[in-house]
């Protein structure tokens, strides 16, 4: 656990409150029933209400790889090949920088 690496656990873990099934940590956070989140940087930068601090140290990250791949028997090979390249190239760089992630 995070916490534990950094030495809070004692302090932290009794006041910690995590999301229920269907509930946002945004949510949450707008509603007042917490003072900070951690959350995907995804999750919180364009919510209503909520001021996005930035990342944690890299050190401290979980990082989350998405990958795509191709059945060998795929009945439309070109047109998966051509949305991996439309979803890897420079445009959609700038739509997934402007959303929270990293495009790698």
């Amino acid at each position: 656990m995070l916490f534990a690496r950094l030495g809070l656990a004692e302090q932290l873990v009794p006041r910690l409150k995590q999301a229920p099934p269907g509930k946002q940590v945004g949510d949450m956070l707008v509603a007042g029933d917490v003072e900070i989140g951690l959350q995907q940087a995804s999750e919180l930068i364009h919510a209503p209400g909520i001021a996005y601090l930035g990342p944690l140290p890299p050190d401290l990250q979980k990082v989350t790889v998405y990958a795509a791949g191709l059945p060998a028997g795929a009945r439309q090979p070109e047109a998966a090949r051509a949305l991996v390249k439309a979803l890897t190239g420079p445009d959609a760089a700038a739509v997934i920088k402007h959303n929270g992630m990293d495009p790698g």
